[in-house]
C-alpha cells in the first residue's frame, strides 16, 4: 500500500473541508475587495499544467480574452515543464510557475494579485480550493459528467460552471467558458509564438537541406506511453517514405528520448534519416514550423503543428478522435480499422489495457503512408 499517497489523498480532504468551513469568510472578503478595486479585469486561468497539447488547445482562450479586453489583465499558472510553450505568448501579462511557490505562498500570491477572475479549465477541485483562498470573486470551472467525490464536494462553490460532455470537441468548450465575461462569438483558434532567436537557429538548421527537399518530422514516443505505437511499425513506415524522391526525415524527441531515437536512426541507416533531440520547447516550434509534413501520435507536437498550420497526420490510437484532436484539410487522422471504440478520453475514465492495445494493433502502417502520399501531392 502506497502510504504516502495515502497521506497527500486525507491532507487534500482536510484542505476540502477547511475550504468548506470557510468559504462564507472568503466569498465575504473577495466581494469586499471587489467593491473597492476598479472595474478591470484581473484573470487567472489555470490549465493543465504540464500537458502541451492540453496547453496550447487552451491558447483560444487567451486570444479572446485580450482581444475582447485588451485593457485586462491575464496572468497563467503553468509548470516549468510546459512553460516554455507560453514563454513567446503575448497575450499573457504574467505567467506564475507553480514550482516557485509554496502552497500557502501561491494563496499569497493570488489574493495581493487580486484576480476577480479565475477560469478553471483543467476541472479540478484543487483548482477550485486555491480560487475560494485565494479570494477570487467570480470562479468559472468546466464540470464533468461523472465527477470524482472531491467535485462533487467542491463545484457548488464555483458561481459560474458548465457542464463538458464527453465526446464533443475541447477547445469549443474552453472558449465557450468566456460567455462568463461576456465574451460572445469567440474565435476557435489555436496560438503558438516563435521566439527570435529560436528562428534564428532553425533558420540555420534548414541551410543543410536542399531547396527542393521535403523535410517531414516523426515523432515516435509520446508523454502517454498507451499512445505509442510501437517502433518496429514506426521503423517500418519510414523505410517506406524514404522510398517517396526529394524528401528528408526528421525524428523529433526530447533529449530523454535520444538513446531510442538515435538506436532507431542507427538500425534504418539512411543519410536521409536524422534525429533532432536537442530542442527545447521554446525552441521546438520553430523546428515543426519548417516541416513539409508532421506525423506523430497524439501528442503534444501535434497540437504545436497544428497551430502553425503545418500539415499533420494524427495517429489516433486509442484516443476520442472528437474530443481534441485537430480537424481540417491539412489534418488527417489515422482510426484504427475495424470496429475499435475508443477507450482515451479527456475526461472521462480511461478503458481497459487490452481495448488500448487492440486500438495500436488495428493501427496499419498501410494507412498512414496513404495519408502520407495524399498531403505530398
Amino acid at each position: 500500500m502506497n502510504t504516502e499517497h495515502l497521506t497527500k489523498k486525507g491532507l487534500f480532504l482536510i484542505w476540502i473541508l477547511a475550504t468548506f468551513i470557510t468559504f462564507p469568510i472568503h466569498t465575504f472578503i473577495s466581494k469586499k475587495k471587489a467593491k473597492k478595486l476598479d472595474s478591470k479585469k484581473r484573470i487567472l486561468v489555470i490549465p493543465q499544467l504540464t500537458r502541451i497539447g492540453d496547453i496550447v488547445c487552451s491558447t483560444g482562450v487567451f486570444l479572446n480574452i485580450k482581444e475582447n479586453s485588451p485593457e485586462s489583465y491575464l496572468a497563467v499558472l503553468v509548470s516549468k515543464k510546459a512553460v516554455g510553450i507560453l514563454k513567446c505568448n503575448p497575450r499573457i501579462d504574467e505567467l506564475i510557475l507553480i514550482e516557485d511557490y509554496s502552497f500557502f505562498a501561491l494563496i499569497k500570491k493570488i489574493q495581493k494579485t487580486n484576480f476577480n477572475y479565475g477560469i478553471n479549465l483543467s476541472a479540478t477541485s484543487k483548482n477550485t480550493c486555491l480560487f475560494v483562498w485565494g479570494q477570487v470573486a467570480n470562479r468559472i470551472k468546466t464540470v464533468v459528467e461523472t465527477p470524482p467525490v472531491t467535485e462533487c464536494l467542491t463545484d457548488w462553490m464555483c458561481n459560474f460552471k458548465s457542464l463538458y460532455k464527453n465526446h464533443t470537441y475541447l477547445p469549443a468548450h474552453h472558449i465557450s467558458l468566456l460567455k462568463f465575461l461576456g465574451i460572445v462569438n469567440p474565435k476557435d483558434k489555436k496560438e503558438v509564438f516563435l521566439s527570435s532567436s529560436a528562428e534564428e537557429r532553425a533558420k540555420e538548421w534548414q541551410k543543410k537541406f536542399q531547396n527542393e527537399t521535403k523535410i517531414i518530422g516523426i515523432s515516435i514516443t509520446a508523454g502517454n506511453k498507451i499512445k505509442e505505437l510501437g517502433d518496429e511499425k514506426f521503423e517500418d513506415l519510414i523505410k517506406k517514405i524514404l522510398l517517396i524522391e526529394n524528401i528528408a526525415i526528421i525524428c523529433i524527441g526530447s533529449k530523454n528520448d535520444k538513446e531510442r531515437i538515435e538506436a532507431l536512426v542507427k538500425k534504418i541507416g539512411s543519410q536521409k534519416f536524422t534525429s533532432e533531440t536537442n530542442w527545447s520547447l521554446e525552441e521546438l516550434p520553430s523546428l515543426i514550423k519548417r516541416l513539409a509534413l508532421y506525423i506523430a501520435v497524439d501528442t503534444g507536437p501535434i497540437y504545436i503543428a497544428h497551430a502553425l498550420n503545418v500539415p499533420l497526420i494524427d495517429i489516433i490510437g486509442p484516443c476520442d478522435g472528437s474530443e481534441q484532436p485537430p480537424k481540417d484539410d491539412a489534418s488527417i487522422q489515422i482510426l484504427p480499422r475495424g470496429e475499435v471504440k475508443p477507450s482515451s478520453f479527456v475526461f472521462k475514465k480511461r478503458g481497459t489495457k487490452e481495448e488500448i492495445e487492440k486500438a495500436l494493433k488495428e493501427t496499419h502502417i498501410e494507412d498512414i503512408l496513404e495519408a502520407v502520399k495524399k498531403i505530398l501531392k
